[in-house]
């Protein structure tokens, strides 16, 4: 890097010294230095930005595709416990009509009392 306006003090006194142009053109490459520093130092935030956005994509799609395969184990479950339960109450129904339409018939007595408190 240039020495320049901030560097140590020998290198102020001969920048008091030197000729306006010099000291101008001297201050253009000590901005030119900055520049280009800061440049770099952006670039490389943006590509770590650009990394862990993608790292944070990746990860939830991978979550999402997760959620997803769990969600269609869990309804597949389900609807065979469903089929399960159904084939069980038809079963005992069929076995047992008239205490079928016993039961049902006190649990609508059971809501009716409910309802009417």
């Amino acid at each position: 890097m240039a020495t320049g306006l901030f560097s140590g003090s020998s290198a102020k006194k001969r920048f008091v010294d030197a000729p306006i142009e010099d000291q101008i053109n001297e201050l253009r490459d000590e901005i030119a230095s900055l520049a280009k520093l800061l440049s770099q130092r952006g670039a490389e935030a943006s590509k770590d930005v650009r990394t862990k956005a993608h790292d944070a994509r990746e990860h939830a799609e991978a979550s999402l595709h997760d959620l997803i395969e769990n969600g269609e184990q869990l309804f597949a479950e389900l609807r065979s416990r469903y089929a399960l339960t159904e084939r069980q109450v038809r079963h005992t129904v069929r076995a047992h009509p008239v205490a079928t339409l016993g039961a049902a018939a006190a649990l609508g007595l059971l809501i009716a009392a409910l309802i009417r408190r």
